[in-house]
């Protein structure tokens, strides 16, 4: 019980990342989490001067605090004012589009923040808002029309909660976004347009411009492929060639995540020492380029995850101590959950970044070690010694959510990683003068098909082995749990 401030800090910490994960699992009365939290302050102040007890008395107190932070993010569905309150009914409500629309290739789907509810009539004795309502709302609709963020729209439809599909606990998913009420079936009437923020629409209007200067300046499937290197798009991308990067384990290249940004940032830092720039000149540069990177994309919750981890990184670096280190990433993890506890058990993507970025934390510089001797090649050991780190930390969860391994993932990602940085660049590049000129655009362009067309050929290659990957099916937990302990 001798520790120091700061390891007494960093267990708090722990105890409330335990407490939410604990009221994840277990639904939490509110009565009783507060009658426990009371008693665990009481004793708190009565064993303040015995230190053991002390410590005791206050990680449960953030323990306790953890789990009714979860508590209180969860919706209260028998509040006639939330919309979650009328799932199995046919409703009309009004609403904004509040996301950018997620386009597919046959369908669109529309995340509407709901301002009032007409049908079925409100219950003026439950409701004293007079039809006004509250909540998320995912909707499923064509193609086309086309709708635009900010746009208010009325929406009939029989809304449901939604519901796990096989194996994929699809309620979960949605609500890490705050939505419990799903339409897969109803009538959009849009209203009126510009109702969103600002600021936001200004973001996603240049985002929009960009990727059709990207569409303009590059054939298909090389355009589709750098969207979703540049931005996290995947519309358009063939369905064998998402194949060939699962096949491979490089499909972290076209998600937004904290996993994927972290291994390019890591490598892109490796790549900027090896040509003689500074570790704290790099780490501005790369900060500021992540910045960017999210804003293009759209700045949405999980990108701002996702770039947050990615600077956390680069952070580490700079710390250089791995205490320090440790303390600055459970600290990063610990604000994230105050503002959504939902990510820890239920956003995937969350899970990832963080055990990606431990492994780059600790286990890159145990691997360094082994390196030494091997020659640089322009940035080739980095992205191996990096790619390695992540893949030792990432491999036993990615086994457990989707069952796949991928034999040749190593060679896969140290063939590929290398070349993502370069290529964003240049893509970045001719984005930007295709939206001056469409000439400029596929001139500029060129380069960066090049390299398109270099990692897609390795993907399509590597995947069309026989032994690249084995579907493993339902990988136990405790199959992961042993793999961590080992």
């Amino acid at each position: 019980m001798r520790m120091s401030q700061s390891k007494i800090f960093l267990v708090c910490l722990l105890a409330f990342v335990a407490g939410v994960g604990v009221a994840s699992f277990i639904a939490v009365l509110f009565v009783y989490a507060y009658i426990a939290l009371l008693a665990a302050i009481v004793l708190l102040v009565v064993f303040w001067s015995r230190r053991r007890y002390k410590l005791l008395a206050l990680w449960g107190v953030f323990f306790i605090l953890g789990a009714i932070r979860f508590s209180l993010a969860q919706p209260d569905v028998s509040d006639p004012s939330r919309i979650a309150y009328y799932n199995g009914e046919d409703v009309v409500v009004q609403g904004v589009v509040a996301e950018e629309p997620d386009a597919r290739l046959d369908h669109q789907k529309l995340t509407v923040r709901v301002r009032s509810i007409t049908e079925p009539p409100p219950d003026p004795l439950l409701n004293a808002g007079g039809g006004s309502a509250r909540g998320r709302l995912l909707i499923k609709t064509e193609l086309y029309p086309e709708y635009e963020y900010g746009d208010l729209v009325e929406v009939k439809c029989q809304i449901e909660a939604p519901e796990q599909i096989e194996d994929f606990a699809y309620d979960k998913y949605l609500a890490r976004y705050d939505i419990y009420s799903v339409c897969w079936r109803g009538t959009i009437t849009k209203l009126e347009s510009g109702r969103g923020n600002p600021a936001m629409a200004g973001i996603l209007f240049v985002k929009t411009r960009f990727m059709d200067a990207i569409n303009s300046s590059i054939s298909e499937p090389h355009a589709a492929f750098l969207s979703g290197l540049l931005v996290g798009a995947r519309r358009g991308i063939p369905e064998y060639l998402l194949e060939a990067f699962a096949r491979t384990g490089t499909t972290h290249i076209i998600a937004i995540s904290g996993s994927n940004i972290t291994i390019i940032a890591a490598v892109i830092i490796g790549f900027m020492q090896f040509l003689g720039v500074s570790r704290k000149r790099a780490f501005w540069y790369i900060s500021a380029a992540i910045a960017i990177f999210v804003i293009m994309t759209g700045a949405t919750a999980s990108v701002v995850r996702a770039g947050i981890m990615g600077i956390f990184v680069l952070l580490a670096r700079q710390l250089g101590r791995p205490s320090r280190a440790t303390n600055a990433l459970v600290f990063t993890a610990f604000v994230m959950l105050l503002v959504n506890p939902k990510i820890l058990i239920f956003d995937a993507g969350f899970q990832l970044s963080f055990l990606a970025t431990v492994g780059l934390v600790y286990i890159n510089p145990i691997l360094q070690k082994y390196a030494e001797r091997m020659p640089e090649l322009f940035g080739v050991k980095e992205a191996l010694v990096t790619t390695i780190s992540a893949m030792a930390t990432t491999t036993p969860l990615i086994l457990y959510q989707f069952g796949r391994l991928s034999i040749v993932a190593p060679l896969a990602n140290i063939l590929i990683i290398p070349a993502i940085p370069p290529t964003m660049a240049l893509g970045f590049a001719a984005g930007m003068a295709g939206m001056a000129s469409e000439t400029l655009g596929q001139i500029a362009a060129w380069p960066a098909w090049l390299l398109l067309e270099y990692m897609m050929r390795v993907a399509e290659g590597l995947s069309s082995l026989r032994f690249a990957a084995f579907e493993l099916g339902e990988f136990h937990w405790m199959l992961m749990l042993a793999l961590y302990g080992l």
